[in-house]
């Protein structure tokens, strides 16, 4: 699985959207799935740095794939993870129409497992690693096309593979 260490800090999340961007881009991940999962890396990104904790060496570990129609996203930190492991279908209230019950909108923050849970097919959190690491998982899926464009061997269907650039972010 691709993963790069990026310091335990809020400027690391433009730092993997770009990343992240260029390596499913090069799959040929549709560009709406690509626009959603960067909001979504970001949002994992950025409550990891909120509520989590580092890891060692002050860093959080990020990873993504494409596999089993879907690309996969993952976000570790140190901290203990928004409860206990597991899937999260369904994490915030939902109003009637299905939409998960947001803040108000004069509210500085609260959106970011909304924004989340509307854009995946699932997330939810793993269990603490023997290091101490929790992870936060998010998967996007893909459309109909592009789910059998890449089950037929297209350039998409291998998991991201993470180039040399890794090497300058740990």
């Amino acid at each position: 699985m691709p993963s790069v260490l990026l310091p335990y800090a809020a400027s690391s999340a433009p730092e993997v959207r770009r990343h992240v961007e260029t390596d499913l881009t090069a799959v040929a991940v549709p560009p709406e799935v690509v626009d959603d999962a960067l909001l979504v890396v970001a949002e994992l990104v950025s409550n990891a740095v909120l509520h989590g904790a580092p890891m060692r060496g002050g860093r959080l570990r990020v990873s993504w794939w494409v596999a089993a129609g879907a690309v996969h996203l993952e976000v570790c930190d140190g901290g203990t993870g928004p409860g206990p492991a597991g899937e999260r279908p369904g994490a915030r209230e939902r109003h009637p129409d299905g939409a998960p019950e947001l803040p108000p909108r004069t509210d500085e923050g609260g959106r970011g497992l909304g924004i989340v849970d509307l854009l995946t097919t699932r997330w939810g959190t793993t269990a603490p690693s023997p290091a101490g690491a929790v992870g936060v998982f998010a998967e996007i899926p893909l459309p109909g096309a592009a789910r059998q464009a890449l089950s037929r061997g297209g350039s998409g269907s291998r998991r991201v593979a993470w180039s040399a650039r890794a090497s300058l972010l740990a």
